[in-house]
């Protein structure tokens, strides 16, 4: 299996936030030796998403365990263009055998068959998705061919505030509703729940891979469940 376990689950980010990271170190005078919490790139980067990118980072051989940047990385981030490309195509076939291997034509497979592929690395539901959509978004910037009977998956903004239009005041009623918030009010909440989750999320342990299955399958459940409450709330 080139080294991936089967339980290992493959990379749930956004991959736009991966190809803004790269940029971002691209940016950089020196790239850093290690990739913290101190490194001034995650200063804007939600807990969540710093997490997540680290797992996929690691499970993509860009970052040690050690969370130490790795040759490989250095390379990606200075490449452009066809040797981009080129770079992601060869970061992509190792990193995904049980896509690229037994058979699979990614030509002409079903959406259902990547589905049964993905489900054999553990990643179940909302997780499940991510990883399919991380994977397709990558595969089409590596130029790989794809299916056309791949559904196209929308993935949801974090911390993006969906406000639901109001119905127009009568001309006799001069008081707005009292459980109407203003908009700098909405500010103030979504900089408070911005600065909630990274707290939380700084609290979170980096991910093990030398933890015991169970224990990977708990830190995992706990991530989804805290995204999950946080793109809710930032969706009422």
């Amino acid at each position: 299996m080139n080294g991936k376990d089967q339980k290992s689950v493959p990379p749930y980010v956004s991959y736009k936030t991966l190809i803004n990271f790269m940029d971002n170190l691209n940016s950089l005078e020196t790239i850093p030796q290690r990739l913290d919490r101190s490194v001034k790139i995650f200063e804007s980067m939600s807990g969540a998403n710093q997490t997540q990118l680290k797992s996929a980072l690691r499970y993509l051989n860009l970052i040690t365990e050690n969370a130490d940047i790795t040759e490989t990385l250095e390379k990606l981030v200075h490449s452009e263009g066809t040797q981009r490309q080129e770079a992601l195509k060869n970061l992509l076939i190792p990193a995904y055998p049980f896509v690229f291997e037994n058979g699979l034509d990614l030509d002409r497979a079903t959406h259902r068959q990547l589905e049964e592929r993905f489900a054999t690395t553990g990643a179940t539901r909302e997780t499940l998705r991510k990883c399919i959509a991380f994977f397709l978004k990558a595969a089409k910037g590596a130029g790989i061919k794809l299916s056309p009977h791949f559904k196209k998956i929308r993935t949801h903004r974090t911390g993006e505030v969906k406000t639901k239009r109001q119905p127009k005041p009568k001309a006799h009623d001069n008081q707005q509703p009292k459980h109407e918030l203003t908009s700098s009010t909405k500010a103030v909440q979504s900089a408070e729940d911005t600065a909630l989750e990274k707290l939380i999320f700084a609290k979170m342990p980096d991910f093990n891979p030398e933890w015991s299955e169970e224990a990977q399958k708990s830190w995992l459940d706990a991530i989804n469940k805290l995204m999950d409450r946080f793109q809710k709330k930032s969706g009422d």
